[in-house]
């Protein structure tokens, strides 16, 4: 089994980089554009990029996303990621740590993160399946312990499974599962979808079980309903040509903020593309942003200077911004329709 989550991830890893197998639908973000303020009132330097979560000090708020672990590839690539994120001074989400719970081999390659990145934001991640499943939450809680994790990433990924071709997909008391492990866990818990995107109708079930953070993970980047159907054999034809018809499944991510009414803490991820796209985000009322795929590539090459200098333009976006649109404080900027128009 351990074998085989290794080679899966392994197929993730590459078939990721295929620009293909992203959605050619967009998350949505080109639809608004920012009011130049052209009396801000602001010295430049004043303004604030900082924000806290999950009790620590972001420099800005932005994660890097979910994308890889148990692997024999994935302790120098989440040790490249990991070492970005501390010295921009951003979250870091870690891959699926199924693989590190059943085998003590490849916890290297998650135990890497906290070694390289100790002040950092960094989040474990385990799917869904293994949560409903799950008898005691001992082992994830020790393992997470371990790794100085600050939060646990619960990943819904229903037609993933469904299309993947050592899918699970049996998700029946997902919901009941998720407010156990809420309630239970020693850590915050955030649930996100893996790109298909959480709707907003979603989002409220989840609130109302008790959940307090949400990774939208929207439609618009990486589609991993198309990326399983490469993974599938000619012995599963019907559902290889299935897929297909899903190539642009899913929830927008933008559209998801557009409708969205909650005090719940709010990530978007899923098809932010264009450094732009994390401000407008956070002014449609997320709380922080997430990008993965722009950085598989730079960090599967273990090139850290490549991603300081892609998430520094980011935060350096961010600022310019808040200064073209008068306002200093990431706290004004959060939910504030106003700096916003349609194009």
């Amino acid at each position: 089994m351990t074998r085989d989550i290794k080679q899966r991830k392994r197929d993730h890893l590459k078939l990721a980089q295929d620009e293909a197998l992203k959605f050619s639908t967009s998350a949505g973000f080109e639809r608004w554009r920012f009011i130049h303020n052209a009396l801000p009132e602001l010295d430049l330097q004043e303004i604030n990029t900082g924000i806290s979560f999950l009790g620590k000090e972001l420099s800005v708020p932005l994660l890097i996303s979910s994308m890889s672990g148990g692997a024999t590839e994935s302790l120098a690539f989440n040790a490249s990621l990991a070492e970005a994120a501390e010295q921009v001074g951003c979250a870091l989400g870690l891959g699926s740590i199924r693989a590190a719970l059943e085998n003590e081999s490849v916890r290297e390659s998650f135990l890497v993160a906290r070694q390289t990145a100790p002040a950092a934001v960094i989040m474990a991640n385990l799917g869904i399946a293994q949560i409903i499943t799950a008898r005691s939450l001992d082992q994830t809680a020790a393992f997470c312990e371990e790794l100085k994790a600050d939060g646990l990433i619960i990943h819904l990924n229903s037609l993933q499974e469904a299309f993947q071709p050592e899918g699970e997909p049996n998700f029946k008391g997902a919901l009941s599962a998720i407010q156990r492990w809420v309630r239970d866990f020693p850590l915050p818990i955030i649930v996100k979808e893996v790109g298909q995107g959480l709707s907003v109708t979603t989002i409220q079930r989840l609130e109302d079980v008790g959940v307090t953070i949400v990774d939208i993970a929207g439609a618009g980047g990486s589609n991993w309903i198309s990326i399983e159907r490469e993974r599938l054999g000619e012995d599963q034809s019907i559902l290889k040509r299935t897929a297909h018809a899903f190539a642009n499944w899913g929830e927008p991510t933008a559209q998801v903020l557009e409708n969205l009414n909650t005090d719940l803490t709010v990530i978007a991820s899923g098809g932010l593309k264009n450094p732009l796209d994390l401000p407008k985000a956070l002014a449609l009322g997320a709380n922080l942003g997430g990008v993965a795929g722009p950085l598989l590539k730079p960090a599967l090459e273990g090139n850290v200077d490549e991603l300081v200098e892609f998430l520094q333009v980011w935060q350096k976006t961010l600022q310019m911004v808040m200064f073209g649109t008068g306002i200093a404080t990431i706290r004004e900027l959060v939910g504030n329709r106003h700096l916003l128009v349609k194009n």
